[in-house]
């Protein structure tokens, strides 16, 4: 080390004379004394060693970077290619499936086997009015030969024409068939007698489904079909596609990625992605001269990070000479001056440098990297049907509620498939509903383990949670709140959709004063899931007498469960309630339930009896759903905000109601639980 003999030699002692040699010719004397003035003193090598610790994960992490060749790119590159060409394909597939579904829903119809008769011609024209915000443009039925029977479209004249584009599309080979610019859709589903259904769809949001957000502006996405023609996408043909990579997309069996050469020899970076059931493909390219400038620009940029570095640390360094190491010095050196100072100077040197190390070393940015549609945000609750959270959609700016039902590892992958398809259909179905007091659904996916359904966000909090603090409410919010649960009812029915699960858990009160019904159909599909034979999915206490009896769920028994529900908001009690499963049950099907007035004295006597006839143990004795809006109407009802504070839980002596299996009991045994008259 240069600094150690001088260093021996000048020892602790403060002049200039200490550090010369004792004898020896001028120029050595002279080179020492400069030696001298140039040697770092102690806090100057502290400064120096810490900078040089704040400076060694930049370096490590620019030479990382600058180590960074080209083969590792275009492999960075390729796999991003891959990844945005299988979830292309996935959100095409999800967009036909979805239109595949509709379609079947039709053909199921019983309706549609007389295509001539008013009734079929009345189901298409309903059918399309309400698929209309789906983007269908026509409906159609055709006999087996080809030729169509009727057709119901939209009177717009252009939606006429694409909708004409759409039924000329060849769609012998697949299911379905896309072209036109904008491109269009055309969906086949069977009839059981022959013939089919079909439907035009917009397919415009194919073109926003192939956009190379993920891989930059100098890649090319498109979706093919068989044929070679581009349905959409950022070129309007093949031409620039490598030939080999072209035939490996559209053989519809494979997808994979690679490095190929191009019609003009240029070298291409691409992948492809087939869509399940339709012939068509994601292809994807890139040119790899542009992997190479990435790698240019990277190297680049650790260059430049690291001269910024080494330039911050001396300038950070020159500021701590200048405002504390050179004053010490001063003191520790100057004329008329103590010896070296105490450690308190020393200890603020080393918490200066100190924080630069931490400055420095801590510089790394925390980011989410999400490759689907939503991102979690928080954990809002858990049930028996599934876990809901808080929701970001980052493409349209809004909150949303992301409920997963859960389908479990024993569930097996045909099985998954079937289940997930049946979630998408009570999901479209759900999302037909447009009803102020329904919750609105905007999406469905699927995930590893189960599925997930995306949903209008309720700023608030729901019915359970507030018997929970209030016990019981006022004739006047009950009334209110009845009115909400009942119109939502009455949409969802008016479409054939029923609730299964009606309860006050899923009975969301927002804070503007809204009263929106929750969870359509997600009971009969978790039933589907577990089935087990001779049991019934659904709530003790709230499930009708008839679905005990095994004899199925229909409309009735969601205005039982709305009965049900009423009658706990008015007088703080369930008029079923039991010990266990079993003893809750049989006080459904055979216990009488107390009046209204009894245990509320103050409801109104309108409302009572409405309640009372809701809990009518026979169906057919209960009124509609669309009857109980007009009584409640009457009612002249007035709004209620709701100011609530969450619970930490149920307060004593009121169980929480979760969703369970329960066990069914022959309907022969309906005349001896039939309770006496009262």
């Amino acid at each position: 080390m240069p600094h150690s003999e001088p260093r021996a030699r000048g020892g602790s002692r403060g002049g200039r004379d200490a550090t010369d040699p004792p004898a020896g010719p001028r120029t050595v004397a002279r080179l020492r004394r400069v030696v001298a003035r140039l040697r770092p003193k102690l806090l100057t090598r502290v400064a120096l060693a810490l900078a040089a610790v704040g400076l060694l994960p930049v370096a490590i992490s620019s030479f990382g970077l600058v180590d960074i060749n080209r083969d590792a790119m275009q492999e960075q590159v390729l796999r991003t290619h891959i990844l945005a060409a299988q979830t292309a394909a996935s959100r095409v597939g999800a967009f036909l499936a979805t239109r595949t579904a509709l379609a079947g829903g039709l053909a199921a119809s019983a309706a549609l086997a007389d295509p001539r008769s008013p009734a079929a011609r009345e189901l298409l024209g309903r059918e399309l009015r309400a698929l209309a915000d789906l983007g269908v443009l026509a409906v159609a039925v055709v006999n087996a030969g080809g030729e169509e029977v009727v057709r119901a479209q939209l009177s717009d004249p252009l939606a006429k024409r694409r909708a004409q584009v759409a039924f000329d599309l060849d769609a012998r080979r697949t299911r379905a068939a896309a072209g036109g610019s904008p491109p269009v859709v055309r969906v086949d589903a069977l009839l059981d007698g022959g013939g089919s259904v079909r439907l035009a769809c917009d397919g415009a949001a194919l073109g926003e489904i192939v956009v190379p957000d993920e891989i930059g502006d100098q890649a090319d996405l498109v979706l093919a079909r068989a044929d070679g023609q581009v349905i959409a996408g950022s070129a309007a043909s093949l031409a620039g596609y490598p030939r080999r990579m072209v035939e490996s997309a559209l053989s519809g069996r494979l997808r994979g990625a690679g490095r190929f050469l191009g019609p003009d020899g240029e070298r291409v970076l691409g992948a492809y992605a087939p869509v399940p059931g339709s012939g068509w493909a994601i292809l994807s390219r890139q040119p790899s001269q542009v992997a190479d400038a990435v790698a240019r620009r990277v190297r680049r940029q650790a260059a430049l990070a690291l001269g910024a570095a080494l330039a911050l640390i001396a300038a950070l360094s020159a500021a701590a000479y200048a405002s504390l190491v050179k004053p010490i010095r001063e003191l520790v050196g100057g004329e008329g001056q103590k010896g070296p100072v105490g450690g308190d100077e020393i200890d603020e040197l080393r918490s200066t440098f100190a924080s630069l190390q931490r400055g420095l070393s801590d510089r790394r940015a925390l980011g989410e990297v999400f490759l689907g549609r939503y991102q979690v945000v928080e954990f809002l609750g858990a049930g028996g049907m599934g876990t809901v959270f808080r929701g970001w959609d980052p493409k349209l700016h809004r909150a949303v509620a992301l409920k997963t039902i859960r389908l479990g590892d024993e569930v097996l992958d045909g099985r998954r498939a079937r289940l997930i398809a049946s979630l998408m259909n009570e999901a479209v179905a759900g999302a037909r509903v447009h009803h102020p007091n329904v919750v609105a659904v905007y999406d469905v996916e699927d995930a590893p383990d189960g599925a997930f359904i995306a949903m209008e966000l309720v700023e608030g909090t729901n019915l359970e949670r507030l018997l929970w603090q209030r016990e019981r409410l006022s004739p006047g919010e009950v009334a209110w709140v009845a009115t909400g649960i009942a119109r939502g009812l009455a949409a969802a029915h008016e479409l054939g959709i029923v609730h299964c699960d009606v309860k006050p858990a899923n009975v969301l009160l927002g804070s503007g004063g809204s009263i929106k019904v929750t969870d359509f159909g997600i009971a009969g599909l978790i039933a589907a899931v577990e089935a087990q034979p001779g049991a019934v999915f659904g709530t003790p206490g709230y499930v009708p007498p008839e679905s005990l009896l095994g004899e199925g769920y229909g409309r009735a028994g969601d205005l039982f469960a709305l009965g049900v529900v009423l009658y706990e908001c008015l007088t703080g009690t369930r008029p079923f309630v039991g010990g266990s499963v079993d003893e809750t049950m049989m006080a459904t099907l055979a216990r009488s339930v107390p009046p209204v007035e009894r245990r509320a004295p103050e409801a109104p006597p309108e409302l009572a009896s409405l309640v009372m006839r809701l809990l009518a143990r026979e169906p057919a004795e209960r009124p509609a759903a669309a009857a109980v809006v007009a009584e409640l109407e009457r009612m002249a009802v007035s709004p209620v905000h709701w100011s609530v504070e969450t619970p930490v839980g149920p307060s004593a002596g009121h169980e929480s109601a979760a969703s369970q299996w329960i066990p069914t009991r022959p309907t022969a045994v309906r005349a001896s639980v039939r309770p006496p008259a009262s």
